[in-house]
């Protein structure tokens, strides 16, 4: 006989539809996909500061519906009262789930689902995000709370170290624990890049960046949890003039940074703009490796994923969750301490000057390493995890 399962997100998400997908691949699992609000499906994007439509079908491949959003402020950039969902409860009594999974607790109708999962007796396997090191110091009425809602989750799949580590701080015994990796969608990234003409898609060329210059690439929403301006203030404060900037994406931070690059005539900066999803490859496959300074916040960094299957080296803040998990120091890129622009500053001119041959090995290293975070690792925790 099939599980019931009902799998609770915020909104459509260009990172979870793959999973999604084969999660209702399963035979022995009868999927529904419950969203909280369609924000996403084309609209503005608050944080890009842009009407975004991705272009990747996102409702593809499984059964969804979506419940009406009451807030009076509709969010879903982690503002609690943004998701109010009545309507949770009717779903519940009607259709009646053998288990469901929920995707953090960051909004009122997570919280309120807890509740009437709990109150019902279905069973809660609970997916958040959260990396330990940036939840050590929310002070002890924040660590009951959590507390208080790990009690009523019966297990959790963890993303990586960090996020073990977290629920483990919690009190969650090892056996409620089941590894299931964050990750994007490799397969399609490595098909993707197969198309890519060097005479009409390399950005070295769109840019006129000179052929000695190295490409450090940033992508990313210009706000201050990604921190995109510290990449500049590191730079200047000893310019390396062999490297190039490619900052992909857009946001608030956008007029302070340009502000910045004319202030300092930095020729060797450019700006992409929103690329969306099937036209990353591009910008990808030209850099020579990858930047990701954010701080607090930064659960993960998905991103970090996408660069590293195109055979990307990465420098990435500390601060950063996914960095015990995926930065092997001096193999495969480098990790600093976040907001330190000396140190970033330092690992800047590691990039200048290593050999081309020892940056082809630390791209391949990433390559490699990524192989393993892929959804149908993800796939065999949640089964794990359902089954139970």
């Amino acid at each position: 006989m099939k599980k019931k399962v009902a799998y609770f997100l915020s909104h459509p998400i260009q990172y979870q539809t793959p999973l999604l997908q084969k999660l209702n691949t399963l035979e022995n699992i009868d999927l529904q996909v419950i969203y909280f609000t369609d924000h996403t499906i084309g609209g503005l994007d608050r944080q890009f500061g842009i009407n975004v439509t991705w272009d990747i079908p996102l409702l593809n491949g499984y059964n969804y519906i979506f419940l009406k959003n009451y807030a009076k402020k509709p969010a879903v950039s982690g503002k609690f009262w943004g998701l109010i969902n009545w309507e949770i409860f009717n779903y519940l009594i009607k259709n009646k789930p053998d288990i469901i999974i929920m995707h953090g607790w960051g909004y009122f109708s997570n919280i309120l689902l807890l509740i009437l999962a709990t109150i019902l007796r279905i069973k809660v396997l609970m997916r958040a995000e959260s990396p330990l090191k940036q939840e050590k110091n929310k002070g002890k009425l924040n660590t009951l709370i959590k507390k208080t809602i790990i009690k009523l989750c019966s297990s959790f799949v963890y993303i990586g170290k960090e996020n073990k580590a977290f629920y483990k701080s919690l009190g969650v015994k090892e056996h409620q624990l089941f590894y299931a990796p964050y990750c994007v969608d490799n397969e399609r990234f490595i098909e993707t890049a197969k198309k890519f003409n060097k005479l009409t898609d390399d950005i070295r060329l769109k840019y006129q960046i000179p052929t000695k210059n190295r490409i450090a690439l940033f992508c990313g929403k210009f706000i201050t949890k990604k921190r995109p301006l510290d990449i500049l203030e590191a730079y200047v404060l000893n310019p390396q003039q062999n490297l190039s900037f490619v900052f992909v994406g857009t946001g608030v931070l956008e007029t302070k940074m340009k502000q910045l690059v004319k202030k300092y005539n930095l020729e060797n900066v450019h700006f992409a703009g929103f690329v969306n999803q099937t036209e990353l490859y591009k910008y990808y496959i030209s850099a020579d490796f990858f930047i990701l300074p954010s701080g607090y916040g930064e659960t993960w960094g998905l991103v970090v994923n996408e660069a590293m299957v195109h055979s990307l080296p990465v420098l990435i803040s500390d601060e950063v969750g996914c960095t015990a998990n995926l930065v092997h120091e001096g193999v495969n890129g480098f990790t600093y301490p976040y907001g330190n622009l000396k140190e970033l500053n330092n690992k800047l001119t590691f990039f200048s000057e290593v050999s081309n041959e020892k940056l082809k090995e630390m791209g391949e290293n990433s390559f490699e390493i990524i192989q393993q975070y892929s959804y149908d690792e993800t796939l065999i925790g949640f089964k794990k995890a359902i089954f139970s």
